[in-house]
């Protein structure tokens, strides 16, 4: 991916939020133990993670680097946090690095927020957080930390390093297709370098729109992974209806590495509940991307149902089995492929926990 390709390996290459950047190599050199915390706070895609891997390299730092929204209960932050040392065996500076803090409350494991706000105090080594906005559960760690406000890149700068890109790369590509990508990219320069890339591959820059099927297929087939994620991503459906069908496409064609993209569409689907727990829908590119990786070279057929026990397989054409789904269809309102994907499933579960009582469905199962 071109975004890792031209990733800034210097602190002072980046574009965009100067001062910010300024108060982190002030903070880094004048940090000694009882410094505050570093909490960095911006919209995502604007060089938050790359100003601190820029950093390690700047001052030839060792970091130990965490996801929060991970790694977020007590037990876990202990057992990585407890024995860090000042310095490695390689005699290098090591610091923290806790990415993405404001995922890390839910109901179910607040202890890990309350573990940090203990442990950050004491901490002998220096410690940096990130976060893509400032949530209600870290005010206590805001208090005690030096936040620093990261904005979004200015359309400017962003055009004139798509533009640097586009001549090293040698890509045809005019001012006002470059634009068009900074538009659409809402200052996520990460987004924009890789929509860079997209046009490079001979994506035609139009809105076009798929259908389930045409953006299945054309991501099944396309000659490489960014022609594939352009299918995806303008592909016309909720992203529930998305995983519905790439997951029976997925499980009708049963690839060999089944196994691994199974694993891809279970971080799509935990992505987009994230999604729609905190309201972060600018993050549905990213699900897409997942979405893409679950179904690209796949080469196999579009399937819209999910078949949940075999059996239906054999019977798919029976009559009793067609009988059921238009009964269904009268009583429920919906369209059949449907009620095959997302009822019939639940429906057999309560005939075999006897909350229902159907005889049609107790034949299918025999």
């Amino acid at each position: 991916m071109w975004s890792e390709k031209y990733r800034p390996k210097s602190i002072f290459y980046m574009i965009g939020n100067e001062e910010g950047r300024s108060k982190i190599i002030a903070w880094i050199k004048n940090w000694k133990k009882g410094s505050k915390p570093l909490l960095i706070v911006g919209p995502p895609g604007t060089g938050k993670t790359t100003s601190i891997k820029a950093l390690v390299n700047d001052f030839n730092l060792f970091v130990l680097e965490l996801n929060a929204s991970d790694v977020r209960t007590k037990e876990k932050l202990d057992a990585t946090l407890r024995n860090v040392e000042p310095v490695n065996l390689f005699g290098q500076r090591v610091i923290v690095f806790l990415d993405e803090i404001d995922g890390m409350y839910s109901k179910g494991d607040s202890g890990g927020i309350n573990y940090l706000q203990e442990w950050l105090p004491r901490s002998n080594v220096p410690v940096i957080m990130a976060a893509n906005e400032m949530k209600d559960f870290m005010k206590d760690i805001a208090k005690t930390s030096l936040i620093i406000d990261w904005k979004k890149v200015p359309s400017r700068e962003i055009f004139l390093w798509l533009k640097n890109i586009a001549e090293k790369e040698k890509l045809r590509i005019n001012d006002e297709q470059i634009k068009n990508i900074i538009y659409e990219s809402s200052g996520d320069i990460r987004y924009a370098v890789n929509q860079l890339q997209v046009a490079q591959e001979s994506i035609v820059f139009k809105d076009i729109k798929y259908t389930a099927e045409d953006a299945i297929k054309n991501a099944m087939y396309a000659k490489n992974f960014m022609d594939a994620y352009h299918y995806i991503s303008n592909w016309q459906d909720d992203p529930d209806a998305k995983i519905s069908a790439i997951a029976a496409t997925l499980f009708y064609n049963q690839p060999i590495d089944l196994d691994l993209r199974s694993r891809w569409l279970s971080e799509a689907d935990l992505l987009l509940g994230r999604i729609k727990k905190y309201q972060e829908w600018r993050m549905l590119r990213y699900f897409n991307v997942f979405l893409t990786a679950t179904i690209y070279n796949v080469r196999g057929n579009y399937n819209q149902y999910i078949i949940p026990f075999p059996v239906i397989q054999e019977s798919y054409k029976r009559q009793i089995y067609r009988a059921l789904l238009e009964n269904l269809k009268k009583d429920l309102h919906f369209d059949i492929g449907f009620i095959a994907a997302e009822i019939i499933p639940f429906y057999e579960l309560l005939v075999r926990l006897k909350r229902i009582n159907d005889d049609n469905v107790k034949k299918i199962l025999e």
